[in-house]
């Protein structure tokens, strides 16, 4: 097997849209470009049997107090039954993470948890991550094959409602590519959502440079929802390979009896279907019990509970995995542990 820097933006999209493999636009040949408008390092690596590309992995360098870490997310995107490729990619990974001094490589890769390739990567020296829900390992999704009717027949009945009552209500949704309008209208409504739910969130220059990136190839979109001339509500959707994933969202804390984000998710889902998107995912929600169900007691449940409002089915993956290149590792790994 042969290893490369791919630099033709073609040729690594292509291989996404038309392998088998799971991917998202987190291994996106332009979220390589976001992040290096962010200062990280990317490679590109493309892995080759012969003439044929069989797989690629974008891994980016992530520079922290808590140590240098080579990340690789929702891949390498390979075929992972492939125990000798994925040995090879393994060994790859740490040559490169022991070149540039990083003391571990940490993937999210698209499969199953508790399947027989999280066992091969554990066999290899891969171990569960301390960090908590790493890129949205269990996520609520949409299937847009169906019709608009089918989709709103599969919403729970006060979803339904609300997005009814939001269009009586006077509630307009506006459609942006507009990078004034994220920093003029999304910001200061993301900024009231965070106030108000306590999140830890990225700030403006991130969600610019994301918008700036994303919009070139047409892959995001801002909607905004404005009631009684004031903007309360608005979403960042991003759009690649036929998937839809709802990404950054606000509500403004004044406003919040007005059912607007119901109408700005439903004018999404009409406007993915419009661009032949195929799957629509409202990203991370809580875990579920072991029963199935919901854990209410999660600070994400509110959250969860409106995206599963929508209809869809639960998709889960492996949890991330960290393989260790230096004892310093574990500086690190305790870190997390008490964080």
């Amino acid at each position: 097997m042969n290893f490369r820097e791919i630099s033709d933006k073609n040729i690594w999209n292509t291989f996404l849209t038309e392998s088998n493999y799971p991917s998202t636009f987190l291994q996106s040949w332009n979220w390589g470009e976001f992040q290096k408008k962010l200062g990280s390092r990317v490679w590109r690596t493309g892995i080759s049997a012969g003439e044929k590309l069989i797989g690629i992995a974008s891994i980016i360098e992530v520079k922290a107090k808590r140590g240098k870490m080579l990340h690789v997310r929702h891949g390498p995107v390979i075929d992972y039954s492939n125990e000798t490729l994925l040995k090879e990619i393994t060994d790859y990974l740490k040559e490169l993470a022991k070149q540039n001094d990083a003391w571990y490589i940490r993937i999210s890769s698209l499969i199953k948890e508790n399947s027989q390739e999280e066992e091969s990567l554990k066999a290899l020296g891969y171990r569960d991550s301390q960090m908590h829900d790493v890129d949205a390992e269990v996520t609520w999704v949409l299937d847009l094959n169906q019709s608009e009717d089918e989709i709103l027949k599969g919403m729970r009945k006060n979803t339904r409602n609300l997005i009814r009552r939001a269009k009586k209500d006077g509630v307009e949704i506006i459609k942006s590519k507009n990078i004034d309008d994220v920093e003029n209208h999304f910001w200061p409504i993301f900024k009231d959502t965070i106030k108000r739910q306590k999140w830890v969130a990225y700030d403006l220059d991130y969600i610019k440079k994301e918008f700036e990136t994303l919009i070139k190839d047409d892959q995001t979109q801002l909607f905004l929802a404005k009631y009684k001339g004031k903007y309360i509500a608005a979403s960042l959707f991003t759009y690649f390979n036929k998937q839809v994933i709802y990404h950054h969202s606000g509500s403004l804390t004044e406003f919040r009896k007005v059912p607007a984000s119901y109408l700005v998710q439903w004018e999404s889902i009409l406007e993915a279907k419009n661009r032949g998107m195929t799957k629509y995912n409202f990203w991370g929600i809580a875990p579920m019990n072991k029963n199935g169900e919901l854990n209410k007691k999660h600070p994400w449940s509110g959250l969860s509970f409106f995206k599963m409002g929508f209809g869809g089915r639960v998709e889960k993956w492996m949890h991330a995995k960290d393989l260790p290149v230096s004892k310093k590792y574990w500086l690190t790994n305790l870190f997390e542990r008490i964080e």
